[in-house]
């Protein structure tokens, strides 16, 4: 394009588009931001308090209102449930059996059946939990905190060690003594025959590439896996299992490996996730132990002091 030409609609419309972009990746970077504040979080937890009260402690002043939509969320739900549309004395008996829900709440509020009931009591504790993990960030993780994480824990993020192997069985209810006819098995093996033209038929190969111990527990039992760890490689060894005496030779090992960042992410994230939302529940209580502190005064003076230390 010519300098002094004006630019065509196409190009116009494709700039607008990349500032629009560039102002929406800009006003999320900036919530982010935001949200991990503490004066922003303490208010989201405040309004999440304060809806929660409502829900639990409703205000017994107020009428009971019955308007159109909660007629129609009334009938959709009814709707829902039969299969069909509801006929008008069914939407009635609904509309009834809510409003009759709702009364019996307001009158259990009113005698205070809630205030010493543990059910009601765990319901409350867990709503607030959960209003406080939802403060925490757990929309975006970088990779530097997924690799941090990983590199802290490497054992619990790493891809177990695999092993491979050979084994001819000498099967239990076809020898009386399934360990002696292995131990002939190993010496017929050790001389150099030939596993595929040894040994009784069973339900699992001869021959296994390379596997995690836990696989060989759940083919053989844990009796067979845990044999394994200390076997030699090259080495006809027999190990019995719950089909009967195995002539078994480890044929490879590989130990076990650090997860790369994609194939870890999922376990990661959620991993991160969970912590932060703990970490959320633990500065919101630590917020309470000192907004509202425990009275120790009625205690015994060494007592009081050795509670003291844990931030009753």
């Amino acid at each position: 394009m010519a300098l002094g030409e004006p630019s065509s609609p196409r190009h116009a419309s494709a700039s607008a588009l990349a500032r629009a972009a560039a102002g929406e990746g800009h006003s999320r970077a900036l919530i982010r931001r935001l949200l991990r504040e503490p004066l922003v979080q303490f208010l989201v937890v405040g309004l999440a308090l304060f809806a929660l009260h409502a829900r639990v402690r409703p205000d017994l002043d107020r009428a009971m209102r019955v308007d159109p939509g909660r007629v129609e969320s009334t009938r959709a739900g009814l709707a829902e449930r039969l299969g069909r549309a509801p006929d008008e004395g069914e939407l009635a008996a609904a509309l009834r059996d809510a409003l009759d829900d709702e009364r019996m709440v307001r009158e259990a509020v009113r005698l205070g059946l809630d205030r010493d009931d543990p059910i009601v009591r765990r319901r409350l504790i867990q709503k607030l939990r959960l209003a406080y993990e939802s403060t925490a960030d757990v929309d975006e993780f970088d990779d530097a905190a997924l690799l941090a994480l990983r590199d802290a824990e490497p054992a619990r993020y790493s891809a177990p060690a695999r092993l491979a192997l050979t084994q001819v069985l000498a099967a239990r209810g076809r020898h009386p003594d399934p360990e002696a006819a292995a131990r002939e098995l190993v010496r017929q093996l050790a001389a150099g025959a030939d596993p595929g033209a040894l040994g009784d038929p069973g339900p699992h190969a001869r021959r296994f590439g390379l596997r995690p111990a836990g696989d060989y527990a759940g083919m053989f039992g844990p009796e067979f896996a845990a044999a394994l760890a200390d076997m030699p490689e090259g080495t006809w060894t027999i190990v019995p299992s719950q089909l009967g005496a195995h002539a078994v030779r480890i044929d490879a090992r590989a130990a076990a490996e650090l997860l790369p960042l994609p194939a870890a992410r999922p376990r990661l994230e959620a991993d991160l996730a969970e912590r932060r939302r703990a970490e959320a529940v633990r500065a919101a209580l630590d917020d309470l132990r000192r907004s509202d502190p425990a009275d120790l005064t009625a205690l015994p003076a060494d007592l009081a002091a050795a509670l003291a230390e844990h931030d009753l």
